[in-house]
């Protein structure tokens, strides 16, 4: 190799103990691929004019602020690709970085993930196959406050890929959050509320229990969650009481085919120290089940980024109003100026039937021809079984919404075994087998 493909920006004493980086053990002054600053007035006069460099890390500067750095560098040359890494990125922050045309933020995993990744290609890239489409980092030549992709997990990065829309290649889908671990984590969201992430997460966990995964209810509505009520669950071990005493996540497990169960914080203002705690939960979680399905809230916060930074799949909900496919827009821009990972997500539309304002093609099209799986419309009886803790009867009698959460598993979960029809009818509820979908009552 040549000449460096990437240069790091950082304080001399992290460039001399680069665990402060996350990067522990490894020797940067050592790596032929990375040229490495201290001084930002060294790092412009040097970048500005070489062609070399295709993308910059801004961690931190002995002179000035990283996004001051971050900015300048990205105005010196704007078909370069300018990172940040923010441990605690702020909404004033975001901002400054989307109007300096910052390509992506990252979290401290992020950027490791990034730099194991370079790292890799440039060990193996061999003198007569030219690096730079490996990187996925093409010219930017754009006005600033362009969209920033967050890097793929443990595949090709996403660098180059659009925010949403479009196939993406086989290498870049799902990837385990860990590396040998077995969890599968699939977090349901939406871009606004009333989307039906409630139902539809608790509806997929019991779907896996029943299909023969181990799996964990994970209520991460850390705010308002409500999945213990919804589950007839009297007394849940609830998230901040298991941070607190980690030792009661051994009895957590699952009954037949009901999951297990961690519930959302009883206390409103106990959000933030868990998410504080998250990182260290999801892999203890990780390495206890099959599955773990995570409910989320509705306004998206740090919890949503944790989740998605790590997951396996992610079921992003659509439901029938413009409104919603409008609210996963946003969601999507706020992912891609935050450097959130949107390869996981997959978008699925809810309540799918007969005589329904959108369709899957609708919101493929909206979205700029991404692939939209669709859910079926449960009709009245969905709600009111789960109000009556009648979640077993929901399955027994093969409701649609049911049947079609199964069978969206069953293609997304690697070795899940789909139902097939009949194979839970049992007592059940008479009235509710095979009865089509009632409309939904209208507040």
């Amino acid at each position: 190799m040549s000449m460096p493909l990437v240069a790091l920006c950082a304080d001399e004493e992290s460039l001399r103990n680069p665990e402060m980086l996350g990067l522990g053990g490894e020797n940067l002054a050592a790596q032929s691929w990375l040229q490495l600053f201290s001084s930002a007035e060294q790092a412009r006069c040097s970048l500005r004019n070489d062609t070399g460099i295709q993308e910059v890390w801004v961690a931190s500067c002995d002179e000035v602020a990283p996004i001051n750095l971050a900015a300048a560098l990205k105005r010196d040359r704007r078909d370069r690709r300018v990172c940040m890494l923010s441990a605690q990125e702020s909404g004033s922050l975001r901002s400054r970085a989307s109007a300096a045309g910052i390509d992506a933020s990252f979290t401290r995993q992020a950027f490791v993930e990034r730099y194991a990744l370079c790292k890799q290609i440039a060990m193996s890239a061999s003198a007569s196959a030219p690096v730079q489409p490996a990187f996925g980092a093409p010219a930017l030549a754009g006005p600033a406050g362009g969209s920033a992709v967050a890097p793929a997990k443990g595949a090709q990065p996403a660098f180059a890929q659009p925010a949403y829309g479009g196939a993406q290649p086989q290498a870049q889908q799902q990837a385990p959050a860990q590396g040998n671990s077995r969890g599968f984590l699939l977090p349901v969201v939406s871009g606004s509320g009333g989307a039906g992430k409630s139902a539809v997460a608790l509806l997929a966990a019991y779907a896996a229990q029943r299909m023969g995964k181990s799996t964990l209810l994970l209520d991460f509505d850390l705010q308002f969650g409500d999945m213990a009520e919804l589950a007839g669950v009297q007394h849940p071990l609830r998230i901040d009481e298991a941070i607190a005493n980690p030792e009661r996540l051994t009895g957590l497990q699952p009954q037949g085919n009901v999951p297990a169960l961690l519930a959302a914080p009883l206390h409103i203002d106990a959000a933030e120290a868990v998410v504080a705690q998250a990182p260290a939960l999801l892999e203890t979680l990780d390495g206890r089940f099959d599955v773990i399905v995570a409910n989320t809230g509705g306004a998206w916060a740090e919890q949503h980024a944790v989740l998605l930074e790590r997951s396996s799949k992610a079921l992003f909900l659509i439901d029938q109003r413009m409104s919603s496919v409008n609210a996963c827009k946003r969601a999507l821009d706020l992912c891609a100026r935050c450097g959130i990972a949107v390869n996981p997500l997959l978008f699925v539309l809810n309540g799918c039937g007969k005589g329904a304002p959108l369709s899957s093609m609708d919101v493929s099209c909206a979205l700029k021809g991404a692939h939209v799986p669709v859910l079926a419309d449960g009709g009245a009886d969905v709600e009111d079984m789960l109000a009556a803790h009648g979640i077993e009867e929901l399955f027994d009698a093969r409701n649609e919404l049911v049947a079609s959460i199964e069978q969206l598993l069953a293609e997304v979960i690697p070795g899940m075994q789909g139902s097939q029809p009949g194979e839970h009818e049992g007592a059940g509820l008479p009235f509710l087998r095979g009865k089509k979908p009632r409309k939904r009552r209208r507040a």
